[in-house]
């Protein structure tokens, strides 16, 4: 099943706006979803502050460990929200519907970035993990990571998103 980008993102907002309205949030379902909502976007951060787009096969920083690291931080911060909400539908949909779907996207962007880069990225993909890393190194992501790249990589979107969902549910606690 291949659902093109503008479709899925289009169904995950009205989710959103769905998932919001239902969410009933306490204050430690908000400090759990709080803490995976801020993991994932750590690593959406260092992510988008590695990846420079167009210009080859990115294997520095958080890159040399895994190849997906913005769909794993992606799946963090939804993972975080559905906690945060307490909404055990919305828990269920999403553990049963992110993976697949982004399987796919995943699939369709290794066929494209083959085309692309040819053998470096046939290499790149026999010596790094698809999503859950080998072996991690910290120090290694952040001396690659630029606050910048992860600015111009329109991280800043993600990360206004993640507050207003955080504002949302301060609200609806009270």
């Amino acid at each position: 099943m291949k659902i093109r980008k503008t479709l899925r993102l289009q169904i995950g907002f009205l989710a959103g706006m769905v998932f919001l309205w239902r969410a009933e949030p306490t204050l430690v379902s908000f400090l759990v979803g709080l803490f995976f909502m801020a993991l994932g976007e750590c690593i959406r951060f260092v992510s988008a502050g590695t990846l420079i787009k167009f210009e080859g096969v990115t294997r520095n920083g958080i890159y040399a460990f895994t190849r997906n690291p913005l769909y794993a931080g992606s799946f963090l911060i939804g993972l975080g929200a559905c906690v945060m909400g307490r909404d055990p539908l919305f828990v269920l949909l999403f553990i049963l519907l992110f993976p697949p779907l982004y399987y796919q996207v995943i699939k369709s962007e290794e066929a494209y970035l083959t085309v692309r880069y040819g053998e470096d990225y046939l290499n790149y993909l026999h010596e790094v993990p698809r999503i859950i890393p080998r072996r991690f190194s910290l120090g290694a992501i952040l001396r690659e990571t630029s606050p910048f790249l992860a600015v111009k990589n329109r991280e800043l979107i993600t990360l206004a998103g993640l507050i207003l969902v955080l504002l949302i549910m301060i609200f609806k606690m009270s």
